[in-house]
């Protein structure tokens, strides 16, 4: 078996564009395991240490895809979650398919930013925006009151340390936006809103917050959105991200006790 380099030399074989940014964002971070062949040049997958998540590179053999997998069930990344998720390039798709029976196919598109950020961001009436730079543990936000999974999710420690804009509203995180990955120049779009606090304009400006913020960094937003999850496309249109690549991801649900 070949010996890799660390995750972050293994960033570079790929460029920092839209289609790439969950990826050499977890490569990045340093927070995976990699996965490859003899030539990892030819493909490779890298898994998330906190998230049910992998992505892949290029057309890797199927048993690498398979060992990063069943490395997932052995390291219990998936016990917790409802579904395991493995985001792949287009190219990849019908091998993998084969080779993953019972998974959910499904399109996706990362859309780049061509639109224009203001100068300055109100806050939606009746709430009030609070940048947390170091993340939501460090800006003492509370997000216990977040439903299911979600505050599963933003309980990782990882995540906990993600630059974020929260929107409050009575004081208690109705909206938020963050970064779960960040390359040199590319930040992946997190954004979500609690259920009675939408049609508010609240996301929308949780990220016009956070992408000025990062703006300053020079890092530019990507909108990754499945092509069935027509909200999210509708929103993304509006904030001004056009589709730049597409993609495929293929879903596990978690399977149901016998």
């Amino acid at each position: 078996m070949v010996t890799l380099p660390p995750p972050a030399e293994m960033a570079r074989l790929l460029p920092d564009e839209p289609a790439w940014v969950d990826l050499r964002g977890i490569l990045l971070s340093g927070r995976c395991a990699v996965f490859a062949g003899d030539d990892p040049r030819q493909g490779f997958v890298a898994r998330s240490w906190d998230f049910p998540f992998a992505a892949v590179a290029g057309r890797p053999v199927v048993a690498t895809v398979l060992r990063a997998v069943d490395d997932a069930e052995r390291a219990g990344i998936t016990e917790a979650w409802a579904e395991w998720h493995l985001l792949a390039p287009i190219g990849a798709a019908q091998a993998l398919a084969a080779a993953l029976p019972g998974w959910r196919r499904r399109g996706v598109t990362l859309h780049r930013f061509a639109g224009e950020l203001p100068d300055a961001v109100e806050a939606p009436a009746g709430s009030e925006l609070r940048l947390a730079a170091e993340g939501a543990a460090a800006a003492g936000l509370d997000l216990g009151h977040l439903p299911g999974e979600l505050r599963q999710e933003m309980g990782i420690d990882y995540v906990t340390t993600r630059p974020m804009v929260a929107a409050r509203v009575d004081g208690r995180v109705a909206a938020f936006c963050y970064a779960p990955f960040v390359t040199e120049g590319l930040w992946d779009v997190a954004v979500d809103t609690l259920e009675p606090y939408r049609r508010r304009g609240l996301a929308a400006a949780c990220f016009r917050r956070l992408a000025a913020h990062l703006a300053e960094q020079g890092r530019r937003p990507v909108w990754g959105a499945l092509d069935s999850n027509l909200p999210s496309l509708r929103l993304a249109e509006r904030l001004g991200f056009v589709p730049e690549a597409a993609l495929v991801s293929f879903v596990r649900p978690k399977a149901e006790p016998e």
